[in-house]
């Protein structure tokens, strides 16, 4: 079984401790001052990731946000780390006007191309694809992307991570995916740990779909210690799966994390 990397496929096995939900790159005017785009600053990162004992690092940098394709090979040589990169698209807020009306009539296109045959001209494939819910509720916006992003699914097999904003909405998220034909255990739920409806996230782990929960130190955004064996379980062959957080993945049997070196509890 493979992952596709940004220096290409390897074998699910080599994955190692993995990050699995990072930005090394990344610039949005909704965010300013807060952008990433510094190539030494983000080779350096990887390399301490490294020396930490870190093997595997997973960008959901997206479409159009300053996401570095032309620099993650460099990143991923340079700190010998395996990189993941994106494809996707945020929430509408993070663009222009004008990219969201030219790109959003093509975006399951534009995601298969970039999982398929690569980020522009860089020759970097995605290995997943990045989208966002709305605020509690699904949006227009939202709900088009995530249909969009369930065609890829379909056509690739590539994971789906969510972001979704102070933690809100993810069963309106993992319905609208299922009802498209996504496994649920190709989503990847992020940040849900911003909105403690711990119920709620027993339901969504017992229905098996996967969920992050974030944290935040330095100049990037950090995750609790991961569990790559769930990466292990797809490729772009078609196998279903995606990543999970070790630390906060409740056990659907007894609402508790997995006991450390067991991995995940669907793996």
């Amino acid at each position: 079984m493979k992952v596709r990397t940004v220096l290409g496929d390897v074998a699910a096995g080599e994955l190692g401790v993995t990050d699995s939900h990072d930005h090394l790159f990344f610039r949005s005017a909704l965010l300013a001052g807060q952008e990433l785009d510094d190539p030494d600053a983000a080779v350096q990162e990887a390399k301490d990731f490294k020396q930490a004992g870190g093997r595997t690092i997973v960008q959901w940098t997206p479409y159009g946000l300053g996401r570095g394709a032309e620099w993650l090979a460099k990143v991923s040589e340079e700190a010998g780390v395996h990189v993941v990169a994106a494809t996707g698209f945020h929430r509408a807020e993070h663009y222009a006007v004008e990219v969201v009306e030219r790109v959003r009539p093509r975006l399951a296109e534009l995601f298969v191309d970039e999982l398929t045959s690569g980020i522009g001209a860089t020759g970097v494939k995605a290995g997943m694809i990045k989208v966002a819910g709305g605020f509690h509720v699904l949006d227009e916006h939202a709900t088009y992307v995530l249909r969009a992003a369930a065609e890829a699914h379909l056509q690739t097999g590539a994971p789906i991570g969510v972001h979704h904003e102070l933690g809100s909405g993810p069963d309106a998220v993992l319905d609208l995916l299922t009802e498209q034909g996504v496994p649920p255990a190709s989503v990847i739920l992020g940040h849900l740990n911003r909105f403690p409806d711990h119920e709620l996230h027993l339901e969504l782990a017992a229905r098996g779909a996967f969920w992050r929960s974030t944290g935040r130190r330095g100049r990037t955004t950090r995750r609790i210690r991961t569990c790559s064996s769930a990466w292990r379980r797809w490729s772009m062959a078609g196998t279903p799966g995606s990543c999970c957080s070790a630390a906060t993945r409740p056990r659907r049997e007894r609402g508790r994390p997995p006991v450390k070196g067991r991995g995940c509890p669907i793996c």
